[in-house]
């Protein structure tokens, strides 16, 4: 009998010392159940015309409305919430004509806003290989779960352009992908 009591107060000091080592608090265990949800946003599709492009600095490319639903998110993946949000890719790529490069552009910003909401940069390049038809910006790793939250967001892709164009219109294509940190209910 006081075997079997003996056993039974140890098996109970080491659970106690397993969950004491273990599960420390409750924000760990939240922290492990806590996974990323991607989301790859629409493709946005846009020409430039070099009449529209002098010797300048800066200037806009291309501004973009995108809508997504958090709401459909949270509720297709049984969320209590959307947490930290961040672009996972953004790339920027020429369409036609098909012998035209990145040598006339020398560099890139990225930034997205919402209503009420200031515009802040989430990527950019400084350098662009002149003989690539493509880009990934360098992303800045900012939190935009509170702009994405208000559903409507602004994407707006500034360049620094070197005239003239080497066509008369270009088509280039931004496709971007971001994963939000969520936790289950």
């Amino acid at each position: 009998m006081k075997k079997n009591f003996v056993f039974k107060t140890l098996f109970v000091l080491v659970a106690l010392v397993a969950v004491l080592f273990v599960v420390p608090s409750c924000d760990k265990v939240k922290d492990l159940a806590e996974f990323d949800v991607p989301y790859t946003l629409p493709d946005v599709h846009f020409t430039i015309d070099s009449v529209d492009y002098l010797p300048k600095t800066e200037q806009l490319l291309v501004q973009q409305t995108m809508t997504l639903n958090v709401d459909s998110i949270i509720q297709e993946h049984g969320l209590d919430g959307i947490g930290e949000t961040q672009f996972e890719y953004i790339r920027l790529a020429v369409e036609s004509p098909a012998w035209v490069n990145f040598s006339w552009l020398n560099s890139a910003r990225v930034t997205v806003s919402a209503q009420g909401l200031s515009e802040t940069q989430i990527a950019a390049i400084a350098s662009i290989s002149p003989d690539g038809r493509s880009v990934d910006l360098q992303l800045s790793n900012t939190d935009v779960s509170s702009t994405i939250s208000t559903g409507s967001f602004v994407l707006k892709v500034y360049g620094d352009i070197t005239p003239p164009l080497p066509a008369g219109t270009i088509g280039l294509l931004l496709s971007s992908k971001i994963k939000m940190t969520v936790q289950p209910v």
